[in-house]
């Protein structure tokens, strides 16, 4: 098995361990998730492979924007193309239906009889 190697030198790189662990900690979810690894570094570890691909270059470290900067606004544009590929993605994976869901047709809906009548409150208010 690979011997890791020290977080001292991707501190080096980067300067900043918190947002190695937080980069590292992120990929690890992705991979445990099922996303392909860019690597091959033969373990089976997520935390192992996402610190290699980040060592690698694979994965980079971006820094957040200072506090206070805004964002760019979107356009209508970007929105859209960010919508497409929201959806093209979706297509790709499976559901398992939610246990206790069942799906509801138009059969299953009653609807209110217009005979049915709703007391009034208010005379109980008379009374006071």
């Amino acid at each position: 098995m690979e011997r890791p190697f020290p977080i001292e030198y991707l501190v080096d790189r980067f300067g900043n361990r918190y947002a190695i662990v937080v980069a590292v900690a992120k990929r690890a979810r992705q991979l445990k998730a099922g996303a392909k690894p860019f690597i091959d570094i033969g373990s089976n570890n997520p935390t192992t492979i996402a610190l290699h691909e980040i060592a690698a270059g694979y994965v980079s470290i971006e820094d957040p924007p200072p506090p206070g900067e805004k964002k760019k606004p979107q356009t209508p544009d970007d929105v859209a193309e960010a919508l497409a590929l929201s959806i093209s993605e979706l297509g790709s994976e499976e559901y398992e239906p939610v246990a206790g869901i069942s799906e509801v047709g138009d059969d299953d809906y009653d609807e209110p009889d217009d005979d049915d009548e709703y007391e009034d409150d208010d005379e109980d208010d008379d009374d006071a």
